[in-house]
């Protein structure tokens, strides 16, 4: 394990690990020994975990890390997943141009295929966002067919660190309204979203509906018009996509 100070506000620490479960376990453990503001990088976790602890894949390759909040003034903690996706993007983008989009509820977007995802979860006092990333994956797995990394995308290997710091600093810029949860980055989450305007089925007290995708509301709910009306789906519904056929959990 390596430890180094951190000078970009709020984080103060960055730990460093070669192999772990899951970051977030280990944020998890560290934050009810009491710490926080801190940033937790593993070369590559065996048992990493998306949406509802579905399995996620990560190596030395990838880029993987949590970090852990103070929970104590954030004012919208059901939006934490769809406000830290936002800052995501922007530190990719920032870093390196590739323009990507978001899908609802925590998919990182490039072209139609997965980048990467954010978990948020939410403790009594604090928070822990896990993230990660395929930058340097040249071949996935085959069950991972839909994937892609930013080294396929850009054609060059790229510096986990430095695309890490890039997405820590705009955490930073972007903090206060993180922490207020503020509607502007919902409204740039809503114009990054790569879902409006798609035909969706989805299911609801075990009936399966049909209807267009139009807004995603401000307590995070996907707003979809069927029949005429206006229905929120929230993270526990699941989604059909039309367009590939391929099933959703959230």
């Amino acid at each position: 394990m390596l430890e180094f100070p951190l000078d970009i506000s709020p984080f103060r620490r960055l730990i460093s690990l070669k192999e772990v479960s899951s970051t977030m376990d280990v944020a998890f453990k560290l934050a009810k020994l009491g710490e926080r503001n801190m940033v937790i990088l593993a070369d590559s976790q065996w048992a990493g975990r998306g949406k509802d602890y579905r399995p996620w894949f990560s190596d030395e390759t990838s880029l993987s890390f949590s970090v852990i909040i103070d929970g104590r003034s954030l004012k919208n903690r059901q939006l934490i997943t769809l406000l830290a996706s936002v800052i995501v993007r922007k530190g990719i983008i920032s870093h390196l141009a590739v323009p990507i989009s978001l899908k609802w509820p925590n998919d990182i977007i490039f072209d139609g295929k997965k980048l990467g995802g954010v978990l948020g979860e939410n403790f009594e006092d604090f928070v822990i966002i896990g993230i990660g990333i395929n930058v340097n994956t040249v071949d996935f797995p085959p069950y991972l067919s839909n994937a892609i990394s930013l080294r396929r995308i850009l054609g060059r290997e790229i510096d986990r660190m430095e695309l890490l710091f890039s997405i820590i600093r705009e955490f930073s810029i972007n903090f206060d309204l993180f922490i207020d949860g503020s509607e502007l980055l919902i409204k740039e989450w809503k114009k990054a979203c790569c879902m409006l305007g798609e035909r969706v089925k989805f299911r609801s007290y075990n009936n399966i509906l049909e209807g267009i995708v139009t807004d995603v509301s401000n307590d995070g709910a996907l707003v979809v018009v069927t029949n005429g009306r206006r229905k929120k789906i929230y993270s526990t519904d699941e989604l059909i996509l039309e367009e590939n056929l391929r099933t959703i959990w959230r």
